[in-house]
């Protein structure tokens, strides 16, 4: 009874308002009312998530050599993720292209970093912040070369939040500080990030339409279980413990990335199984999160 009472608390506590937000995007979209998708993201990825990301570095106190370690474990996951969903795909026969990346990159920022900061604070948020940065990237470059069959170092270098990594840590390993003017307006904007996140998450689940359900189900099962075992294994391999493990582990078990169908939608693979992957793991964390979230905290 005891371990029900928990996994309710979470549920209530911990998921419950990531999820809350995410409705209000939902049911916004199917009320057909005007929301600008793409000046959110623009707004998102190019001002807010940069700020958040240097004010949460730079405040939380959180070491440069606790964020390497946390950026070498999430891209061990993400390797072995990819290695193991690359014989998993094959061997059923199935195109690489469609199904891969949503096996190996998750929901990291929309759900993972407000899951985080509810569930282990401050420095959760900062260590789940060095996860998303490396899934981001690697998004961004190498899943979106597995999509089109081809890679852009130049887009890596044209993304904020690269930057903002690089002037933390300069800043982290200095010392040094910005002036108290520029500190209040990062954590202003940076404030924003995650409620627009959770909205544009809603929004964009409202649009999506699942097709070949069996399929689909066992693939969106396999990403919520898989990287949950496998955040599991690394986090244990590397002795990670307390905070840091936990931020793995759930950043590990997150559902597919709704950028994985914005992809597929850009290059013609197959949107509709990747819609259906990015739905059916979203609707399952509901469940899933809670018991992830009991074995770590």
């Amino acid at each position: 009874m005891q371990a029900i009472a928990q996994v309710f608390s979470i549920l209530l506590d911990v998921v419950g308002p990531v999820f809350i937000i995410a409705l209000v995007g939902y049911a916004w979209a199917r009320s057909g009312r005007a929301f600008d998708s793409g000046f959110v993201a623009l707004i998102v990825n190019g001002v807010s998530t940069p700020c958040l990301v240097l004010d949460t570095l730079v405040r939380s106190g959180v070491s440069a050599a606790s964020l390497s370690e946390m950026g070498f474990a999430s891209a061990l996951v993400l390797s072995i993720t990819a290695a193991l969903s690359f014989l998993l795909v094959r061997g059923m026969g199935l195109p690489t292209r469609t199904y891969l990346p949503s096996l190996v990159w998750t929901n990291g920022g929309n759900m993972g970093l407000p899951l985080c900061l509810f569930a282990f604070g401050e420095r959760g948020l900062s260590l789940a912040i060095a996860c998303f940065t490396v899934s981001s990237v690697s998004n961004y470059t190498l899943g979106q070369a597995l999509q089109s069959g081809a890679i852009s170092l130049r887009q890596v270098l044209r993304m904020p939040m690269v930057w903002a990594i690089a002037l933390s840590l300069a800043l982290i390993l200095t010392g040094a500080r910005l002036p108290l003017m520029a500190e209040r307006a990062l954590q202003l904007l940076g404030a924003i990030t995650v409620p627009l996140m959770l909205l544009s998450l809603g929004h964009a689940l409202a649009s999506l339409s699942v097709a070949s359900f069996g399929r689909n189900a066992f693939f969106a099962a396999l990403r919520l279980l898989g990287g949950f075992a496998i955040g599991w294994g690394v986090a244990w391999g590397l002795g990670l413990e307390g905070t840091a493990r936990g931020v793995l582990v759930i950043q590990s078990a997150m559902p597919a990335a709704v950028l994985n169908y914005l992809f597929a939608v850009r290059y013609g693979n197959d949107p509709q199984d990747v819609a259906g992957i990015v739905v059916i793991s979203t609707v399952m964390s509901v469940v899933a999160l809670p018991l992830f979230l009991l074995t770590v905290m």
